[in-house]
């Protein structure tokens, strides 16, 4: 069985993911954090590591932007859409 890649599980490498996903879906963050039926400033607590996002808001995201838990709270790739992978990691390349 192939292992999976775990990252950084506190609230910054959290907010730093939904960050990252936000940009790699080239969405503005009121935009995105609308589409999943969140409170622009409730979002931006989430991405700017002030809090860590709750499950139910979670899954909100998973749902409106065809996201994964794990790839929210672990950072594991493995069942996103292969696009947004790749997205994900040109913009990190960009950022070394």
């Amino acid at each position: 069985m192939a292992e999976r890649k775990s990252e950084g599980r506190d609230r910054a490498a959290v907010g730093a993911r939904l960050k990252l996903t936000r940009e790699a879906l080239g969405k503005k963050q009121g935009d995105f954090a609308r589409d999943a039926g969140i409170k622009k400033n409730t979002y931006n607590q989430y991405e700017t590591g002030t809090n860590l996002v709750s499950l139910d808001e979670a899954h909100k995201l998973c749902d409106a932007h065809n996201l994964t838990l794990d790839w929210i709270y672990r950072g594991d790739q493995s069942n996103l859409k292969s696009s947004l992978a790749d997205a994900i990691k040109a913009i990190r390349q960009v950022r070394r």
